[in-house]
């Protein structure tokens, strides 16, 4: 854009009392479509707004009517600095969903990328990984913020030379064989075995297939998790990608309730709004447990099969054919941490998913999560977690939606 757009003379209470408002997000990814998702929520539960949008490619600049547009709002997601510029001049309500700047000086919502990072660890360490990588794209804020959270979460199980970085636009200026042979290397010199996460699904496709060219077996030898869990992507992924899960409706629901506010002449928010992924959906890529003791291992699949079934150490016993002090003792050898503290992950894993995604109340929860007594239930929930359930429930879905817990 070579001129400064002028401010387009703003009208008057939109169509029929309804704000004019510009969505410029792209419809061309799954995030992209479920940030719509979101606001299509906000505005059932709150007013209905007359809504511009068009369809749109991930990173496409904005379209030339908007600079000569007359409305009320935009909540954008391909926002530059030149546009920031320019919506900071018109003083227009905008709410910045951009992943490539952190700061335009623009009231913003978008995912906790640290967060996702954390998760994406936390998912291979959880699965006795003791050798972490991460695969991504320089250059990308997006990307290193991921990269700055795995590594985090990582506690030192990231070494050096663990993290393979080339930059997204070379994708596209040299033959693919050609980054894959740069990935494939740097697969090689991975200790093993070793699990992986990548920036997104489309970096973890991209180690999936250097894998399958340097004979690599996933998950056994390399686990792969992707970010995004673009369903049809990661089922066509050869195996099937495990994925960690952007909040990106919440994203969305938060960012129409943001622009309404600055439309009625609210302020807006000192610092930027995260919202936290809600979690990883686990397939084959990663669906393994990395661990030489085979008496570990076994426990550990028994412990994730049955522990929300309510099983106890005393059976976990009977079932390995071994005395406590022995599964205690390899357990902590292993994995540091009890039996019994890993049952609870288990069931506290099962007790956030069914917080996020369903309505029931705490009792049905924690039967169905094998917790025999469920006022204990909060106990060991704001023990792990140090939220209560009923925090932990609104801090993981859009705001206003009904609960009982």
């Amino acid at each position: 854009m070579n001129a400064m757009p002028t401010r387009p003379r703003q009208q008057a209470g939109g169509d029929r009392g309804r704000p004019h408002v510009a969505l410029i997000i792209e419809t061309s990814v799954v995030y992209g479509r479920q940030i719509l998702r979101g606001i299509s929520r906000y505005l059932r539960t709150h007013g209905a707004w007359s809504v511009f949008l068009d369809e749109r490619e991930l990173r496409a600049p904005p379209p030339e009517w908007l600079s000569h547009w007359r409305g009320e709002g935009v909540i954008c997601r391909s926002t530059t600095p030149e546009w920031a510029s320019i919506f900071r001049r018109w003083r227009l309500p905008v709410v910045d969903l951009n992943d490539l700047y952190l700061d335009l000086g623009l009231p913003r919502v978008g995912s906790d990328m640290p967060a996702i990072g954390r998760m994406g660890a936390e998912h291979l360490r959880e699965r006795g990984f003791r050798h972490l990588a991460f695969c991504g794209f320089s250059g990308e804020t997006w990307s290193e913020q991921r990269r700055e959270g795995f590594v985090e979460a990582a506690q030192g199980l990231v070494t050096p030379g663990s993290t393979y970085e080339s930059a997204w636009s070379g994708l596209r200026q040299h033959p693919w064989q050609e980054e894959r042979d740069r990935i494939a290397q740097w697969l090689q010199s991975l200790p093993r075995p070793a699990g992986i996460m990548a920036c997104n699904d489309v970096r973890a496709q991209h180690v999936l297939d250097a894998c399958r060219h340097v004979g690599a077996a996933v998950p056994d030898e390399i686990a792969v998790v992707g970010v995004d869990n673009a369903e049809t992507f990661c089922e066509l992924c050869n195996p099937p990608l495990s994925s960690v899960v952007p909040n990106a409706e919440r994203i969305g629901f938060e960012a129409a309730a943001l622009l309404d506010r600055l439309m009625t002449g609210g302020k807006p928010p000192a610092r930027s709004l995260l919202v936290e992924p809600l979690a990883v959906v686990t397939r084959q890529s990663s669906d393994v447990f990395a661990v030489e003791d085979a008496l570990v291992a076994r426990a550990v699949r028994l412990i994730r099969e049955r522990a929300c079934q309510g099983i106890k150490v005393s059976g976990l016993i009977g079932e390995m054919h071994c005395s406590r002090s022995i599964l205690e003792r390899r357990f902590r050898e292993h994995l540091g941490r009890s039996p019994q503290a890993e049952i609870r992950e288990v069931q506290i894993r099962r007790v956030k998913q069914l917080l996020a995604d369903t309505d029931w109340t705490l009792p049905r929860i924690a039967e169905s999560a094998g917790i025999e007594h469920p006022e204990y239930l909060s106990v060991v929930f704001k023990r792990h977690t140090g939220q209560t359930p009923g925090q932990y429930r609104q801090a993981s879905r859009p705001a206003g939606r009904s609960s009982d817990a």
